[in-house]
């Protein structure tokens, strides 16, 4: 990770792995959606007892030098920035993962059977019923007791699932309702044929998003 130079307005694009992918494929990147974060920000320098007045409350802040792009979001995208363009919203709505932000999908000792695991989303403040989308970001070599509503590649029926060997990433979504609502993961047994690591994003239409990135164990040996 580096420093930039924050003299000048600066728009530092770093490709993800995927894209880097894509790119070395020759198919366009199809960036649709982007988001913010305020990563190595310091708001306790804020200061409203500024001598020179309001218009300074935040020059501390704002000549903190700005930390390079990295295409990790454990190590640079940790503190997303989220809104709905609305104005004078002091609080919104957000998904906490109860089962936790970081979880693993382990081998089971002497077998080529995985134990799986369950992200559990919880909308707050409290809503009845809330409607849940699971996207898993590479559902490769995955499964579930509950087939998805659809897959990014349009050549896998949703009762198919997708080989780990095959070449590029396929997104999977789910939906799930109400509080209590959860989605199972798991891998194919003996299919796994080196660790990888998947983010699976969770929406709720007027939520701040969440992020759970999932640890898949080798599992074929």
């Amino acid at each position: 990770m580096g420093i930039l130079d924050n003299d000048t307005v600066i728009v530092d694009a770093i490709l993800t792995k995927v894209g880097r992918q894509k790119l070395a494929q020759g198919q366009p990147l199809g960036i649709t959606k982007f988001g913010f974060g305020d990563t190595g920000v310091d708001y306790t320098l804020y200061n409203p007892d500024h001598p020179s007045g309001s218009d300074s409350y935040g020059s501390a802040i704002t000549s903190l030098p700005m930390l390079e792009a990295v295409p990790d979001d454990n190590v640079f995208m940790r503190s997303t920035l989220w809104g709905d363009g609305e104005r004078n919203v002091s609080g919104f709505s957000f998904i906490l993962v109860s089962s936790g932000t970081s979880v693993t999908i382990e081998k089971v000792p002497g077998e080529t059977a995985s134990n799986q695991i369950w992200i559990s989303p919880q909308v707050y403040p409290w809503i009845e019923n809330p409607n849940f989308t699971f996207k898993v970001l590479d559902v490769r070599g995955l499964k579930s007791a509950t087939p998805p509503m659809s897959y990014s590649d349009s050549s896998f029926l949703i009762t198919d699932l997708v080989p780990f060997e095959h070449p590029s990433p396929v997104m999977a979504t789910w939906e799930a309702v109400g509080q209590d609502g959860s989605l199972e993961l798991n891998a194919q047994d003996g299919k796994i044929t080196s660790q990888k690591t998947v983010g699976v994003e969770i929406t709720h239409e007027g939520a701040a998003p969440g992020f759970v990135t999932v640890t898949v164990q080798q599992n074929n040996v």
